[in-house]
């Protein structure tokens, strides 16, 4: 039986809280299997990533001091299972420096004011737009055992990655499916055994003190106990049954076949097709920074990061 990705309470709320959702989108009508196998990209694609903590995204990573702002990547070379090129952009909306400033006047003159007395509404705020953009490449699609998560992309030309990107390396798709096992490190830090057995019972200790009072830290001990008798943390481990992942395709909701894997350091959902083994959701554990810093409330958001792919825009127009 194939595991569904479950929508817990707390999704239910922000749906109501927050609007999140498709309301009046098409859907597709292949299934799981089916749309993996035929989401084809090509030089043109556009994929949009948006960032989440806990495994979500928008508000919530407000909410907790993250950048929400999605980053849309751009292919302009690809070869499947072997090389990538992509820009990058992030459109950040700011408000203006005069809108503060009317804004802070506007509250030191009408902040207080007495029951009955008139008040002028207050200025509609401005806001103007900010782009992040870069570029990036990969030509180590075939075979990578190390990933470089977009968050460490500088802005401009940045060059030629010694890492995979997005998508985990062919030779280490082919492995989760004929073994359930295959290498992967993250290339945030050295990842030594050592190092991670010695946070590893302070983040334990953590998740236990806070689950009852942030039931969306529920379970991301998983992959973190445990760590003080394992030798090995780079490998990553695959479930037994296929998942499933729901997002856009060229403007159709559509849920595509996936393999769930994890390690001590992070969660993935990995598209189920070997010519684009897409990464399309990871959930960062604290082990994955190798310091207790991620316990602050300032590492918070790094401790328990991650991005989704929310939308792919396959259709170039050729």
């Amino acid at each position: 039986m194939q595991k569904h990705r479950q929508l817990t309470f707390w999704n239910l709320l922000l749906v109501v809280l927050f609007g999140f959702g498709c309301t009046g989108v098409a859907v597709s009508d292949l299934t799981p299997e089916q749309a993996a196998a035929s989401l084809d990209l090509a030089i043109g694609s556009e994929i949009v990533l948006r960032p989440t903590v806990l495994g979500l995204g928008g508000k919530i990573v407000d909410l907790f001091g993250g950048d929400a702002d999605e980053r849309s990547i751009a292919i302009t070379e690809w070869t499947p299972g072997s090389s990538v090129s992509l820009t990058w952009s992030i459109t950040t909306e700011t408000e203006t420096a005069a809108s503060i400033a009317a804004r802070e006047a506007y509250e030191s003159e009408y902040g207080q004011t007495a029951v009955g007395e008139e008040v002028p509404d207050a200025p509609e705020p401005e806001v103007e737009e900010t782009i992040q953009s870069g570029s990036r490449r990969s030509e180590s699609l075939a075979n990578a055992t190390t990933l470089e998560l977009p968050e460490l992309w500088n802005e401009g030309d940045a060059g030629t990655a010694e890492a995979s990107l997005i998508w985990i390396g062919k030779a280490q798709y082919d492995e989760l499916v004929s073994t359930r096992s295959t290498t992967l490190s993250l290339g945030l830090f050295d990842e030594s055994l050592m190092q991670a057995q010695e946070v590893a019972s302070s983040v334990t200790s953590f998740l236990d003190s806070i689950k009852n009072i942030l039931p969306l830290a529920k379970g991301e001990s998983e992959g973190v106990e445990g760590v003080e008798e394992t030798d090995d943390l780079l490998t990553v481990e695959a479930e037994s049954d296929w998942g499933e992942y729901t997002l856009l395709v060229d403007g159709t909701r559509t849920t595509v076949q996936t393999i769930e894997a994890k390690n001590a350091f992070a969660k993935y959902t990995i598209l189920a097709n070997p010519d684009d083994p897409l990464i399309l959701e990871i959930r960062l554990t604290p082990l994955s920074q190798g310091n207790l810093d991620v316990l602050s409330p300032g590492g918070f958001i790094e401790g328990f990061g991650g991005y989704e792919v929310s939308e792919i825009n396959s259709k170039t127009g050729d």
